[in-house]
Parts: C-alpha cells; sequence; structure tokens
C-alpha cells in the first residue's frame, strides 16, 4: 500500500513516541508497502502529498493534534484516515480550562478519524472510558530493538547495584522523586544512573540542584542522552529498570529492558501492570503513594533472593513480548483493504 505517515519535524527525534513511529515505518517498508513521511512544522496546512492522489491510507501521530482537523479535512475522498495515539496532551495537565481546551481539540480529531489505533490496551481503555473513542485497536510496541546481553539473566559482578532511569528529563517522569527518593534509601550499595535528554531546562537544572544538595553526586549520575547501543550496553550492566513515571502512553524502555534481562521497578501506569503481570519480573508501585516507590526500591536494594528471582524471570520474559513486526501488523490492520 502507498502510505503516507505524518509526524512533527524529522522522524529521527529521540523519545519514544518517535522511536515507535520510525521502527514502525521501517517494519512497513519491509512489509512492501511504500511509505512517505510526512513531516510537518507546526501550523502547516499544506500538504503536497495529499494533492497527488499518490497515497492510499494515511497515518497521523496524534502529537500533530493542533493541525490534523484541516490535514484530514483536505484528504481526497477514499483516502483513510487512520490516527495513531501514544497518550493525549490533554493528559499531561491537571483538570482545568488548559486540559479542558486541549480535549477539545484533541477530541475532534478522534472524531475525524476514519481509524484510531493506540500503543497500549491502558490508552484504549482510557480513551474509551472518557467517551473520546468508541473504536480503538493496538498496536503495542515491539521490544526487540535492542540486543540481549550475553550476560542477561546471570549474577551481577559488580559490588554495588545499578539501579538504571532510561528517558527523557521530563517533570511527567518523576525524575526530581526518584533522585531524591534514591538518595534517602539507608543502604549505600546502591547506585543511580540517569540517562536521557534534558528537554525541559528548567526541570533539568531543579534535578542537578536536588543532586548537589543530597551530597549524593557519587551515587546518583546523569549520563546525558545516549544511543541505542549506549542504551543497550547500559542495561547490560543494570540490575533494574526503574520508570517512577505518572504518565506514560506505553512505557517502551520497560519492555525493552525485560528483552534486555533486566527486571522492572514501575509505576502502575501505561503498560507497566500489563508487562509485569505477563513476565513476573518486576516491582510496581502506585504513582499517587508518596512512599511508594521508596518502599519499592528499599525491597529490591535489601532482598538478595528477590532480586535473583526478578533477574531470572526476566530473561525468560523475552519469549512472551512482541517484536517490532508485529507491531506494523497491528497497525496495518487498520488500513482496511
Amino acid at each position: 500500500m502507498r502510505v503516507g505517515f505524518v509526524v512533527y519535524g524529522p522522524l529521527d527525534q529521540v523519545n519514544g513516541g518517535y522511536i515507535y513511529d520510525r521502527l514502525v515505518v521501517e517494519q512497513l517498508r519491509e512489509l512492501g508497502d511504500e511509505v512517505t513521511v510526512i513531516s510537518l512544522e507546526p501550523g502547516a496546512r499544506d500538504v503536497p502529498e495529499l494533492r497527488t492522489g499518490a497515497l492510499d491510507v494515511l497515518v497521523a501521530d496524534a502529537l500533530c493534534f493542533r493541525d490534523l482537523p484541516t490535514i484530514f479535512r483536505l484528504a481526497p475522498a477514499g483516502l483513510r484516515r487512520v490516527l495513531l495515539i501514544h497518550h493525549l496532551t490533554a493528559w499531561e495537565h491537571p483538570p482545568g480550562a488548559v486540559r479542558a481546551e486541549l480535549l477539545a481539540l484533541e477530541g475532534a480529531v478522534l472524531a475525524a478519524a476514519d481509524a484510531c489505533v493506540a500503543t497500549s490496551g491502558a490508552t484504549a481503555d482510557r480513551l474509551h472510558v472518557e467517551g473520546l473513542a468508541r473504536r480503538v485497536s493496538v498496536a503495542e510496541p515491539g521490544a526487540d530493538r535492542l540486543p540481549r546481553s550475553a550476560t542477561g539473566g546471570q549474577e551481577p559482578s559488580g559490588a554495588l547495584l545499578r539501579l538504571l532511569y532510561v528517558g527523557n528529563i521530563l517533570r511527567r517522569k518523576r525524575v526530581l522523586e526518584l533522585c531524591a527518593t534514591f538518595a534517602g534509601l539507608p543502604a549505600s550499595n546502591a547506585e543511580l544512573l540517569l540517562v536521557g535528554a534534558e528537554l525541559e531546562v528548567d526541570y533539568a537544572a531543579e534535578v542537578r540542584d536536588l543532586i548537589a544538595s543530597t551530597g549524593e553526586a557519587a551515587r546518583i549520575r546523569s549520563l546525558g542522552a545516549l544511543p541505542a547501543a549506549g542504551v543497550a550496553e547500559q542495561l547490560a550492566l543494570a540490575d533494574a529498570l526503574v520508570l517512577p513515571s505518572e504518565l506514560e502512553g506505553y512505557g517502551m524502555v520497560l519492555s525493552e529492558a525485560l528483552w534486555s534481562g533486566v527486571p522492572v521497578i514501575a509505576a502502575r501506569v501505561g503498560a507497566a501492570e500489563q508487562l509485569v503481570a505477563l513476565t513476573g519480573a518486576g516491582l510496581l508501585f502506585d504513582p499517587r503513594d508518596a512512599a511508594g516507590l521508596g518502599a519499592t526500591l528499599t525491597a529490591f536494594v535489601a532482598d538478595a533472593s528477590l532480586r535473583v528471582r526478578l533477574r531470572r524471570a526476566a530473561w525468560r520474559a523475552a519469549e512472551r513480548l512482541p517484536r517490532w513486526r508485529d507491531t506494523a501488523l497491528a497497525l496495518r490492520a487498520a488500513f482496511g483493504s
């Protein structure tokens, strides 16, 4: 099929949504589809590809919601419009005028699409519960982007327990709370490594200031943004992946950690609960429980037998996790015939 794939800016941006989009595009091409990436700038109104009649399907990342009503309206008759939803931008805001305005804009795009595809069952369920979409299919991300470590599932060789956070430094990821909680742990045999780009500059400064104020700069270290090979290298050295976010569409790094044989410690958002139930390779806490993260980290650091059990379960998890080809096939099912 001839597919147009709409995103803001270049497709090689480093965050979960763009990684998802990029890998799906690669897989669609391997399946034989002709995919044209349409990189918009915010405020775009003219999409030449729509005027030529050269497309069968238009897949649009819901991140472009401000411009999609116009783009969908310009779509020629017969062009199927598929909306791909990681999570809604409105959900990043507390109840109030801003959230209501964003929900109205995003709701209009949902209503205009011929098909809606969410990247997790949790997102699809929430869209249904909130009455924003009646029928939403799911195309979960694959787990097989990174190579599996040859040492996965084995006893760690280092004296320190290595807790790893992978994700951009954003307020909704609760990196500040993670660092503060880790600094207060009654254990000196652990370190916390942060991997991710500082996309919210003011928030990143808060994180750096907090680390300095705790006197734990030797145990809490930021490695910045890393390419895929660097992330794989850090996962191979990690004892656990920690993701304390208050909102995730899916939380791709969780399945990538499990694929790499690394157990996860995560807030019960996105696909975390589903993945832990499926694999038995993680610990969960309620993101609304102020003490939950600390209690969970303490349990992991203090209990060697628990760590062994989780590590072995993580190494066995790969056989149960989807591959990126599965993701592309699930999305392709929304294209129709």
